[in-house]
C-alpha cells in the first residue's frame, strides 16, 4: 500500500498534518492530565479532611484525658500539702511532748 501513495502526498502529510495531529494529541493529553490532577487533588483533599477529622477526635480525647490527669494531680498535690502540714504539726507536738517530759523529769 505504501507503494501506491505518491511521495508528494507523504511529504505534504508530514509537513502539514503531522504538526496539527501532534498539537491535537498534545492538547488532549494536557487536558486529560489536568483533569486527572484535579481529580487526584480532590481525592487527596478528601482523604486529608477525613484524617484531620479523625485526628481531631483523637486530639479531643487526649485533651480530655490530660484535663482529667491534671485534675487528679492537683488533688494529689493538695493531699500531699495536707500531709506535709500534718507532719509539721506532729513534729511540733512531738517537740512539745519532749519538753513536757523534760520539765516533768526536772520537777
Amino acid at each position: 500500500m505504501a507503494e501506491k501513495i505518491p511521495a508528494w502526498f507523504a511529504s505534504a502529510v508530514s509537513r502539514y498534518l503531522a504538526p496539527e495531529i501532534i498539537r491535537i494529541v498534545d492538547e488532549r493529553v494536557t487536558r486529560s492530565e489536568s483533569a486527572l490532577k484535579d481529580l487526584m487533588n480532590a481525592r487527596f483533599k478528601a482523604i486529608e479532611d477525613s484524617m484531620n477529622a479523625r485526628f481531631k477526635g483523637i486530639d479531643d480525647r487526649f485533651r480530655g484525658l490530660e484535663d482529667t490527669m491534671n485534675a487528679r494531680f492537683a488533688t494529689l498535690d493538695a493531699k500531699i500539702d495536707g500531709f506535709e502540714k500534718r507532719l509539721d504539726l506532729v513534729q511540733r507536738v512531738a517537740l512539745l511532748e519532749a519538753k513536757v517530759r523534760e520539765i516533768e523529769a526536772k520537777s
